[in-house]
Order: structure tokens, then C-alpha cells, then sequence
């Protein structure tokens, strides 16, 4: 099982998504234009970017929840089982 890096941007570059993955740079493109992974490009259009959350959906991993400074959101309160 992979672990999860501490304190991640939210959003991942083309050999980021290849590295988590396990795949080659050129798979995680093919994904891109099969539709399998929404991508955006950054304000030049050069570089695909990715929201790290997309890239957690399409491995079935779950995402992270947000922090904040009352502790991480959607944490389980105390009475529940």
C-alpha cells in the first residue's frame, strides 16, 4: 500500500502522477486524452496539472481530508460508533 507524503499540494504535475501511479509519464497522458483523468494546463498551456484528489479517485485510494486548525474536517465525533 502506498503511503501518503506529509503535506501535499493539492495539485500534481505529469511525472508526480507517473511516480504515484507507477507508470510511465507517457501512460499518464494517454489517460488524459482517453478521458480517464481530468487534467487542466497552467496559464502558459504548456504544463498538465492535476488536482491530487482526481488522481486518489482513479487509484481508489481515498482522499485526504482538509486541515484546519480545530483538527481535520469530517474527523468522527467521540459518540460515534
Amino acid at each position: 500500500m502506498r503511503a501518503y507524503p506529509v503535506a501535499q499540494s493539492p495539485l500534481m504535475r505529469v511525472p508526480e502522477v507517473a511516480e504515484l501511479c507507477e507508470v510511465d509519464e507517457e501512460t499518464v497522458r494517454v489517460w488524459v486524452r482517453e478521458g480517464k483523468l481530468a487534467a487542466r494546463r497552467n496559464p502558459g498551456g504548456r504544463v498538465l496539472i492535476f488536482r491530487r484528489a482526481d488522481v486518489y479517485t482513479l487509484l481508489g485510494l481515498p482522499t485526504i481530508p482538509a486541515q484546519n486548525e480545530n483538527g481535520p474536517a469530517g474527523a468522527a465525533t467521540p459518540d460515534e460508533p
